[in-house]
């Protein structure tokens, strides 16, 4: 499951990048509402690559942890 959450992350990113591109935050990197925005756009989705992530891998990721204390 972590493999695919990381191809889903993977085309979630894509997507964002490519709206980023689509509005056009590159050329208006020097203004202010501008670059706020591009920052919020960001946070969005780093967030929504996180909540993905956790969504579908659940807690595999974290299975090794309960491995290594059983030991």
């Amino acid at each position: 499951m972590t493999m695919k959450a990381l191809g889903i992350m993977a085309l979630f990113t894509i997507a964002m990048i490519s709206i980023f591109n689509f509005i056009g935050f590159q050329n208006h990197y020097d203004e202010l509402l501008w670059a706020i925005g591009g920052a919020l756009f960001l946070v969005v989705t780093l967030i929504g690559n996180v909540w993905l992530f956790i969504g579908i891998a659940q807690e595999e990721p974290w299975a090794w942890f309960k491995d290594s204390d059983s030991e």
